[in-house]
């Protein structure tokens, strides 16, 4: 499951990356880039907090900490490719 999760977020940050030099620079980039920062920052509070909370719930190994970490930057970086596509559509 890693292996496709890293494969998939290394698709979607060259897609962030694509974008951001090509489209991010004008008016309409810079909103599109935004809008998906926004989401992206909910991301990543929510799964840090659903994290902290299965923590205190039933404390996690140190590989389980690895594991969800990094399972909560996939979805980061997924859902930023993903909301500039939305956005890109939209706007």
């Amino acid at each position: 499951m890693m292996i496709i999760a890293i494969i998939i977020d290394a698709l979607a940050v060259f897609y962030w990356a694509t974008f951001r030099n090509t489209e991010g620079k004008d008016e309409r980039g810079a909103e599109i880039l935004g809008k998906a920062s926004s989401v992206v920052l909910m991301l990543f509070v929510i799964g840090f907090t659903i994290i902290m909370v299965m923590n205190v719930a039933r404390p996690f190994t140190n590989d389980q900490f690895q594991t969800a970490f990094s399972l909560c930057f996939s979805t980061v970086v997924i859902g930023n490719a993903l909301s500039i596509m939305y956005y890109k559509k939209r706007i």
